[in-house]
C-alpha cells in the first residue's frame, strides 16, 4: 500500500536569523546536506505515492530549490495566508491523497525506518501516531533530592524526557471529521493531537535533530556525521 507524505517546509525561522533571511530553513545546508534532502533520502520513493510540500515563507526560492531535484513525485502546496502547523491539510484532502498521511516537519534531521513507523501505525489502526525521542537537558542548578528519606542536592543534573519529534502519521478518515468539525482556517497539529481518542506513540529512536536554534544548526555538522 503506497502512502502520500506531507513536508511542512513553510515557516519563516526566526530563530535562525539571519541565515533565513536569505534561505528557508528546510534548505540550510550542513555537511552538504539539508533537512529536506535528508528527509527525501529516506523516503522509499517505490512505496509513495506522492511528496507534498507546503511553503510559504520565501516560497519562489524553496520552490526553484525544490525543482532543481527533480523528483516528479513531489507536489507544491502554497499557503497563501497563515494556516498554522496543520492548516493546509484541509485543501490537501480535496485531493485524492491516500488512507494514511505521513507528516513531518521539514526543518529536521532525523534518520529512522518510515516504512515501520507505517506499518506500526496501520497495525494498531490509531487515528494519530506520533513520532517520539528521548530529549536531554542539562538544569543549571543543583537539584533538591530525596533519596531513602533524606534530602540533598544534586549538582547540576542532566534528565531526559520523551518529546514531541514533529513526525506524525494521519489516518485521513479522522482527519476528514477533524476539519469538518472544526471551521478555524488556523490550525496546529497540537490541535489535531488535543482531539484524537485513539492516539498512538513510535519512538524513532536517538538519531533527531531539531535545527531551530543557531546553536542546533552549527551541531548538526558533526552529529549527523556519526549517523
Amino acid at each position: 500500500m503506497k502512502t502520500d507524505y506531507i513536508i511542512m517546509c513553510g515557516g519563516e525561522g526566526i530563530r535562525l536569523r539571519p541565515f533565513t533571511y536569505i534561505i528557508p530553513k528546510p534548505f540550510l545546508t550542513t555537511n552538504d546536506i539539508s533537512p529536506f534532502d535528508y528527509i527525501i533520502k529516506n523516503i522509499d520513493l517505490k512505496t509513495t505515492k506522492n511528496i507534498y510540500v507546503s511553503l510559504k515563507y520565501k516560497h519562489n526560492l524553496a520552490k526553484k530549490i525544490i525543482k532543481k531535484k527533480n523528483i516528479s513525485k513531489i507536489k507544491i502546496i502554497l499557503e497563501k495566508n497563515l494556516l498554522g502547523t496543520a492548516g493546509c491539510l484541509r485543501n490537501l484532502l480535496k485531493k485524492n491523497v491516500t488512507q494514511n498521511l505521513f507528516i513531518i516537519n521539514g526543518d529536521i534531521f532525523t534518520k529512522f525506518n518510515f516504512t515501520e513507523m507505517i506499518n506500526y501505525h496501520t497495525k494498531k489502526r490509531y487515528d494519530l501516531t506520533v513520532g517520539i525521542t528521548n530529549y536531554e537537558k542539562s538544569i543549571p542548578y543543583a537539584v533538591l533530592k530525596k533519596v531513602k528519606n533524606k534530602k540533598c542536592f544534586k549538582e547540576k543534573p542532566k534528565i531526559k524526557f520523551k518529546i514531541n519529534a514533529g513526525v506524525y502519521i494521519l489516518s485521513k478518515k479522522y482527519a476528514i471529521k477533524f476539519f469538518r468539525m472544526n471551521k478555524n482556517k488556523f490550525i496546529n497539529m497540537t490541535d489535531i493531537i488535543d482531539s484524537v481518542s485513539k492516539l498512538g506513540t513510535f519512538d524513532i529512536g536517538e538519531k533527531w535533530l531539531d535545527i531551530g536554534h543557531i546553536r542546533d544548526f552549527k551541531m548538526a555538522n558533526s552529529k549527523i556525521k556519526k549517523w
